[in-house]
């Protein structure tokens, strides 16, 4: 892109440092912000993105690409001067901002209060609130997290905005079956194998549906993944399977084939595989906590309470009769589609330009 173009256009800074990383949320969300705003043809912003070394070539001249280094950290004049900087992944540690740059920090959830030691949790805290201080503008995925950020967080009068994560449409994408697919009739669940997840609660319930499989999938190294599977084993359970990290085209083969969709999770700022499930027009069972009320909003089948029983129940109550009912499948399918990834990129893009005085 010619030099001159790039000097009239404002300068938005993109911290893209989790770009990479894709088995897990925030390096999802740096692919896509990546490739979206790389491929629109925007007439009046430049982006810059921090990315790290090895990924340097990944994009166009549309873009410029900046390794991010230590120096940074100390000095901003190592950083290209631009008029918006956004951060995508609250966990970053904050480089020094250059005066005069408009900062919008993005809040996805506040997990590290149950997460972690007290102390540990008492330190991400101040960090947050730090960046806040800092912040033109507080962005978040969803009204529950916006609650929690004002329960946790001095805002000194500053403004949330909600704006809901754009889902990629994959219903409309080939899928591929696993080899672990064993045949039978099965339910799926997918996300980072960790506790707040509660996968752990779905293996007393599969005893009570012998004739279903149940997959597990996720990334799989953490320590409670282990418990899971020991969990497993002592109650001689048969028909659950922890598969470890899965191809994006058998987890559309997985959503597409299911039976139902379970969600037992109680840590989600937003619920991104809730939506994934819906645009399959899927019976979707979820943990009526954090922001899943909200984000299922009426089209999925909410456990009120997360004891063997009443999840049994509530499974064996809603999903006879589930795929019956044409219409309702029609209306969650347009549903999960309305959290398109245009209206998203378009958001921000309003955001940046609001911040740099464009509009």
């Amino acid at each position: 892109m010619m030099e001159k173009e790039i000097q009239r256009k404002k300068k938005v800074l993109i911290d893209l440092t989790n770009y990479g990383s894709l088995t897990a949320g925030f390096g999802q969300i740096a692919a896509n912000y990546a490739a979206a705003f790389s491929s629109m043809p925007i007439e009046d912003l430049h982006f810059v993105y921090l990315l790290r070394q090895k990924y340097m070539q990944e994009f166009g001249p549309n873009v410029t690409s900046v390794p991010v280094r230590r120096i940074n950290k100390f000095f901003p004049f190592t950083l290209p001067k631009v008029d918006v900087w956004h951060a995508v992944n609250q966990q970053r540690k904050l480089l020094r901002i250059a005066g005069g740059t408009k900062f919008i920090f993005t809040i996805h959830d506040f997990n590290f209060l149950t997460e972690k030691k007290p102390w540990k949790a008492k330190m991400y805290l101040r960090r947050m609130q730090n960046k806040v201080n800092k912040a033109a503008v507080v962005t978040t995925i969803s009204h529950y997290v916006a609650d929690v950020i004002r329960q946790h967080i001095d805002l000194k009068g500053k403004e949330i905005r909600v704006i809901y994560n754009g889902v990629e449409r994959i219903d409309m994408l080939e899928g591929t079956q696993p080899s672990f697919a064993t045949g039978r009739p099965f339910f799926f669940t997918i996300g980072q194998i960790r506790r707040k997840k509660n996968f752990h609660l779905l293996v007393d319930v599969m005893r009570h549906f012998p004739e279903y499989d149940l997959y597990i999938c996720g990334d799989a190294h953490f320590a409670y993944a282990e418990e899971v599977r020991n969990l497993i084993r002592e109650k001689q359970v048969t028909n659950v399977f922890l598969t470890d990290v899965i191809t994006q085209s058998e987890k559309i083969w997985l959503y597409r084939s299911c039976e139902a969709f379970l969600f037992p999770s109680e840590g989600e700022g937003f619920g991104l595989p809730v939506v994934e499930a819906m645009q399959f027009g899927k019976a979707v069972f979820a943990a009526n906590r954090t922001s899943l009320p909200e984000v299922c909003n009426g089209h999925a089948i909410m456990w009120e309470h997360l004891d063997t029983e009443s999840m049994v129940q509530s499974i064996r109550e809603h999903l006879p009769d589930f795929y019956k009912d044409k219409e309702r499948l029609e209306k969650i399918k347009e549903y999960a589609a309305s959290f398109s990834y245009e209206k998203h990129i378009q958001a921000y893009l309003d955001l940046y330009r609001e911040l740099a005085q464009l509009s």
